[in-house]
């Protein structure tokens, strides 16, 4: 009797913890990803494979782009997050600050290029696997011209010429308060936001009125002047899509419409250069996993055996059209045979990881409303840009 109650207690206790035991089995083999309307689709189908050969229900929740970051830092300490989410780089400190991403601990490094673990990284730690990289060119109309420029007098006297002949009703389209998109030129004539050392922002050195910049800032007023620069092109790109503007600054997203055209020839390019170098910002899109992943075991092991493989990032290229950040898939044929790719990519090599720390909050308002106040004469280039200048470094302290 005793021997047959103490197994009965055994095989109580057995149940009883099959029974605690089984849930959490079970749920290991679902994972639920955040990302935004736009991207969604693409993880879906190029994540699929592995979902059904691991077992695993992947279930990729559309959340808005414009709240999934605050709702990934309110939601997550209370259970209600995900266990991916995807989202750009320049997230990262705000949410690594408020704790609510975990770092990446066994990620081969050595796939990647050395600017895009910059941008994937916070503090020098590195968040996440970066899934694909972007930044903006130069959009030429090469039925209106021939040969790109490679400096700014070039497109001066490009736009001169198109102008006096009345082909063009603007020759640069640019939307005159984004700050992102203009920075290839804010760049070329000498300005930046803060300085980079060894890893790190300097927040106290802050370039949107460097002295080089504040020297050639007069350019802005005169391209304005001229009607080299649009005073409210849009997104859109209305005047270059219509064969009316010369040249468009703008990235991969748009590489739908391009193709989609047929009316306006053209070539993608590097910003041209000016008294210095022309630089655009790096972009890149990144899968991070939640410090409250409910299965992070499954997390990780998607992220550093498929989110960071070849076939993945391949598989999300042809969805998504937009250059992988992985190098072995870079080389893939599906991605060098794409003359749109090869374009971005032509500039992608002087580009600046946009930086991701939380003082970038302070910048935007500001360092936009100074393009915005230039393209409509109120004030000069000079003026605006030190003002702006002035009201960041009270902001940041």
């Amino acid at each position: 009797k005793k021997r047959f109650g103490a197994l009965s207690v055994l095989t109580v206790i057995a149940l009883a913890i099959s029974t605690l035991v089984a849930p959490a089995q079970a749920a290991t083999k679902n994972l639920v990803i955040w990302a935004d309307a736009g991207k969604a689709p693409w993880v879906k189908k190029a994540a699929a494979p592995w979902a059904t050969a691991n077992g695993v229900t992947i279930n990729v929740v559309v959340k808005d782009f414009g709240k999934v970051r605050d709702e990934l830092i309110t939601g997550g300490p209370k259970g209600l997050g995900p266990d991916l989410i995807v989202g750009p780089h320049d997230w990262l400190g705000q949410v690594v600050a408020s704790g609510a991403l975990a770092r990446m601990t066994n990620l081969n490094k050595g796939a990647f290029a050395g600017p895009v673990l910059d941008a994937m990284s916070y503090k020098g730690l590195v968040y996440g696997i970066p899934l694909y990289v972007e930044n903006v060119a130069l959009i030429v109309n090469t039925d209106l011209v021939p040969t790109a420029p490679k400096t700014l007098t070039e497109l001066e006297t490009q736009c001169a010429a198109l102008k006096a002949a009345g082909k063009i009703k603007v020759c640069l389209e640019i939307p005159p308060g984004d700050s992102y998109h203009m920075y290839p030129l804010f760049t070329a004539l000498g300005g930046y936001v803060f300085g980079w050392k060894n890893g790190f922002w300097n927040t106290k050195d802050l370039g949107i009125a460097s002295k080089t910049f504040l020297a050639n800032a007069s350019k802005i007023d005169t391209y304005y002047k001229d009607g080299i620069l649009s005073k409210d092109s849009g997104y859109e790109f209305t005047q270059w899509f219509a064969g009316k503007a010369a040249y468009m600054v703008t990235g991969p997203w748009n590489i739908g419409n391009l193709k989609k055209q047929t009316s306006v020839k053209y070539s993608i390019v590097p910003f041209p250069s000016g008294p210095a170098q022309s630089r655009p910002f790096m972009g890149v899109n990144g899968m991070y996993i939640s410090k409250f992943a409910k299965n992070a075991v499954v997390a990780r092991s998607f992220l550093s055996n498929y989110a960071a493989s070849s076939e993945f990032q391949t598989a999300l290229f042809k969805e998504s059209g937009i250059a992988p950040a992985l190098l072995d898939a870079q080389s893939d044929p599906a991605v060098t045979a794409s003359k749109e790719i090869a374009g971005f990519a032509s500039f992608s090599g002087v580009a600046q990881p946009m930086p991701n720390i939380p003082q970038m909050g302070s910048v935007w308002g500001d360092w936009g409303n100074a393009w915005t106040t230039v393209s409509t004469a109120k004030v000069t280039a000079a003026a605006a840009f030190t003002l702006a200048a002035t009201n960041i470094k009270k902001a940041v302290g």
